[in-house]
C-alpha cells in the first residue's frame, strides 16, 4: 500500500543534492520514468541564492509537517491507495452516471455537460498523482490501469504513458523554454485570438504547425515528435468527433441535407464523452497557463515557478480543474501529496508560501505573456 514517506522533522539546512536528480549539475536530456523516480524531486538549485534556498526550504518544510500532521489528525490518509481507487471510481462512475442520466432524458445536455467536466476533472488530478506514482506505487500494472481508465473519460488528452515523461519534464524545465507541457497549452505565449483559441484546442493548432512548418531547431524537432507520438490513441478520436460535430451543425444551420443519424449520434457522443473534456481542457489550461511563469524563470527556482491564482472570479474555472490554481504551487515544492491533501493543508500553507515571496493573483502576467519579470 502506498503511503506518505516518512517526514524528516529536523530542519538542518544542508544542500540539496547536486543536480536534478542528484547526478551533477547540469539538467539531464533523459527524464526518468516515474518507476524510477523518487517521492521527492530534487531540483537543480545551483546558483540560486542563499536566501531562496532558505525560504524554499522553510515552505517545504511546512508542507512536510502539515502532511504528516493531517495523517495524525486523520488515519484514513494513510490509506493511499484505496483513497486513490476511490476517487477513480467516483470520477469514472460519474462521468458515465452523468451520460447515462443524459440518454434516458433525466439531464439536459448542459447539465450533463458540466456535471461530466466536473467529474472528469476529478479523474485528471487522479492522472496526476498516477503519474507520480503516488497510488500502487509497486504495482506498475494496477497502476497503467488506473491510468487508462481516466484516460477513457477524458479523450480529449494526449496518451497518459507520454504523459509521465512530459510531466517529469514539467517539474525538470518549470519555466523554462524546454517546458514542452506547459508550453504546449500556450505558457508564456502573447495574448489574441491565436492563444484563446489554443486554450480550448492545443492540439490542432499544433498538429497545423507540426505540417505547415520546419523544425527550427532540435528543441523544436522534439516538441513535433513528442506531441506526435503522444497523439497516438483516443485524442485523434475525440478530434474527429468534435470537428465533424461542429461542422455538421454548422452545414446543417447553413440548409445544407446532413443525415439526421450522423447528427443525433455525433451529438450524443459530444455531450456525454467529448464536449465536457473540451471545457474542462479549456479552464485547466486557462488557469494552468496563467498561474505558471514562463521565459524568464532561474533555472530550480521553485519560488518563481508559479503564483497562488485564486481570485474569487476564476472559481467558474476553478471548479472544473479542482481548485487548481489554489493548490497546485504546494505540489512544486513537494510532490509527495495527493491532490486531497493539498486541499486540506491549503489554508495552512498560504501563508507560509506568502511570507517567503510567492506571488498570489499577479493578474499582471496577462500583459507580460506569463514573465516573472516586468
Amino acid at each position: 500500500m502506498s503511503t506518505a514517506p516518512e517526514l524528516d522533522r529536523s530542519t538542518a539546512t544542508t544542500s540539496p543534492p547536486a543536480g536534478l536528480f542528484g547526478t551533477g549539475t547540469a539538467v539531464p536530456t533523459v527524464v526518468p520514468a516515474a518507476a524510477d523516480l523518487p517521492v521527492e524531486i530534487p531540483v537543480d538549485t545551483v546558483g540560486l541564492s542563499a536566501d531562496d534556498k532558505v525560504r524554499t526550504k522553510v515552505i517545504t518544510s511546512a508542507i512536510r509537517r502539515r502532511s504528516q500532521e493531517l495523517r495524525a489528525e486523520h488515519p484514513v490518509l494513510r490509506h493511499q491507495d484505496a483513497l486513490g481507487l476511490a476517487a477513480f471510481g467516483v470520477a469514472v462512475l460519474g462521468f458515465v452516471g452523468s451520460g447515462a442520466l443524459y440518454l434516458t432524458g433525466v439531464l439536459p445536455w448542459y447539465v450533463t455537460l458540466f456535471v461530466s467536466a466536473a467529474f472528469a476533472a476529478i479523474g485528471h488530478e487522479v492522472e496526476h498523482d498516477l503519474i507520480h506514482a503516488l497510488y500502487f506505487r509497486r504495482r506498475k500494472g494496477i497502476r497503467y490501469a488506473l491510468l487508462f481508465g481516466v484516460w477513457a473519460i477524458r479523450p480529449y488528452t494526449i496518451n497518459p504513458v507520454y504523459r509521465i515523461r512530459l510531466h517529469l519534464r514539467h517539474h525538470a524545465y518549470s519555466g523554462l523554454p524546454d517546458d514542452i507541457e506547459e508550453v504546449s497549452i500556450t505558457n508564456g505565449k502573447p495574448w489574441g485570438a491565436v492563444r484563446l483559441y489554443s486554450l480550448l484546442d492545443p492540439y490542432v493548432p499544433a498538429l497545423i504547425r507540426i505540417v505547415t512548418t520546419k523544425p527550427k531547431d532540435a528543441e523544436d524537432a522534439l516538441w513535433r515528435q513528442t506531441i506526435l507520438k503522444a497523439s497516438i490513441g483516443l485524442t485523434p478520436v475525440a478530434i474527429t468527433i468534435w470537428y465533424a460535430f461542429l461542422g455538421l451543425h454548422v452545414a446543417s444551420w447553413l440548409g445544407a441535407d446532413v443525415p439526421s443519424g450522423w447528427l443525433h449520434a455525433l451529438t450524443v457522443l459530444t455531450v456525454v464523452w467529448v464536449g465536457p473534456n473540451v471545457w474542462r481542457g479549456f479552464c485547466l489550461h486557462f488557469i494552468s497557463s496563467n498561474m505558471h511563469y514562463q521565459g524568464d524563470v532561474e533555472q530550480g527556482n521553485v519560488l518563481q515557478q508559479t503564483q497562488v491564482f485564486n481570485r474569487w472570479y476564476l472559481v467558474p474555472f476553478q471548479v472544473f480543474c479542482l481548485n487548481f490554481g489554489s493548490t497546485h504551487p504546494i505540489h512544486h515544492f513537494y510532490v509527495a501529496d495527493p491532490f486531497y491533501v493539498r486541499q486540506l493543508m491549503e489554508r495552512d500553507i498560504h501563508p507560509v508560501l506568502a511570507a517567503n515571496g510567492v506571488r498570489f493573483n499577479d493578474m499582471g502576467t496577462f500583459k507580460r505573456a506569463n514573465r516573472y519579470n516586468g
